[in-house]
């Protein structure tokens, strides 16, 4: 596989990315239109979706509110992929949310809070922004690095911030469905990255579920073997040394499981009929009892609630949206 340098501004500096050049190897099952717009680098959205989105994008930069682009946008950004995607995904920090929320709606959108301690939707139409603000399984709120870490970029003829890799990987190690799962995403963004990754940080993000991570540098090996240098050889080497560690070894409640905060679907068996406990409750509740998150329930800038009326979305791992963004 050819491997180019793509030069990315970078803000105030210029830092050369080394990417996985897809020329000759782009979908074929595309417009002329759509071929065009990967081509040149450009994300292609249908007209209709795309003034959608301008109009959202216009309305929380015009607010000055701080926010990144996840989903399949990021993903397009960060690997050239391009998948097609029905939502735009906007990751904020939980203080930002009601500003967003607020200026969505002075410009037309309906704003529905769907799920307190992680997830609003502004819809306009058929089309529907989400707005994100945690993590469904309750392990961790949005933080000041998702925008610390991001990268300026061009969205619907707006300025936006992109997510950073890093943060993706985390965020997705933990979308683990049936009817979705993101190890894709995690091993196309180290194939592209993970010279330039932050691994140091990656590792402290992921802290107590650090065998997540560790499972996806597994399946990378075994799906790029002509690629394991891409990741330093002391990350594997760390996280090994945790597993041997752990070999042979229980632990003294042997009635826990982590497996809802991975996918709540697949592993309900184990808590309603197994007798198994999860912290993935607690988690929820804990979160929803945060003083950032009340502020976010108790705002009066929502037209709707999802308790109002039974919610139309798919129930993804980590009860991230169905719709393929990011999820996280």
């Amino acid at each position: 596989m050819l491997l180019s340098l793509r030069r990315l501004d970078l803000g105030n500096r210029t830092d050369e990315v080394d990417v996985t050049n897809l020329i000759g190897r782009r979908p074929t099952r595309l417009t002329p239109e759509e071929r065009k717009s990967l081509t040149h680098g450009d994300f292609w959205i249908p007209e209709g979706e795309r003034e959608v989105y301008k109009r959202a994008l216009e309305a929380v930069n015009l607010a000055g509110v701080p926010y990144v682009v996840a989903g399949a946008y990021a993903i397009h950004e960060h690997t050239g992929i391009y998948r097609k995607t029905k939502d735009l995904d906007l990751f904020f920090e939980p203080a930002s949310v009601v500003a967003a929320a607020r200026a969505l709606r002075s410009v037309g959108f309906v704003t529905r809070l769907e799920d307190d301690h992680w997830l609003a939707k502004a819809t306009a139409g058929e089309s529907f922004i989400d707005l994100i603000y945690g993590m469904g399984n309750g392990v961790a709120l949005i933080d000041a690095g998702w925008m610390e870490h991001s990268r300026p970029g061009i969205l619907a003829a707006c300025p936006v911030r992109i997510a950073p890799p890093e943060e993706l990987i985390w965020h997705r190690l933990f979308i683990s469905e049936r009817h979705r799962h993101d190890m894709s995403d995690i091993v196309h963004l180290i194939l592209c990255h993970g010279e330039t990754l932050d691994w140091e940080r990656l590792v402290d993000r992921v802290d107590e579920h650090w065998p997540l991570l560790l499972s996806q540098i597994l399946m990378f090996s075994y799906v790029y073997p002509g690629y394991r240098t891409k990741i330093p050889a002391w990350v594997p080497e760390h996280l090994l040394e945790r597993a041997r560690a752990q070999i042979g070894k229980n632990e003294d409640d042997q009635d826990f499981t982590r497996g809802p905060l991975i996918s709540r679907f697949s592993f309900t068996i184990d808590v309603q009929e197994w007798g198994f406990s999860s912290p993935r409750a607690d988690l929820v509740r804990r979160a929803r009892q945060r003083p950032e998150i009340r502020a976010i329930t108790d705002a009066d800038v929502w037209d709707e609630r999802a308790e109002e009326k039974p919610s139309s979305r798919g129930d993804a791992a980590g009860d991230q949206p169905s719709s393929g963004g990011s999820g996280s």
